[in-house]
């Protein structure tokens, strides 16, 4: 069965294994979702990066 991740998934791959994608390209929705990451002010990223933690210490995938 294939895990369905949402943008919030998605976002939280950037920010846990941001050094894994360096070795690869990103394909188009991976890097729209990372200008839309980097368009958010400081105060905002912190806050989306706090919000993936706990998404993703709450997701039973």
């Amino acid at each position: 069965m294939a895990k369905s991740y949402g943008v919030a998934g998605v976002v939280v791959c950037f920010l846990t294994r941001r050094m894994s994608l360096r070795g690869r390209k990103l394909n188009s929705d991976e890097a729209e979702l990372l200008a839309q990451y980097r368009t958010l002010n400081e105060s905002d990223q912190v806050a989306m990066r706090y919000l993936m933690g706990a998404m993703k210490r709450v997701s039973r995938f």
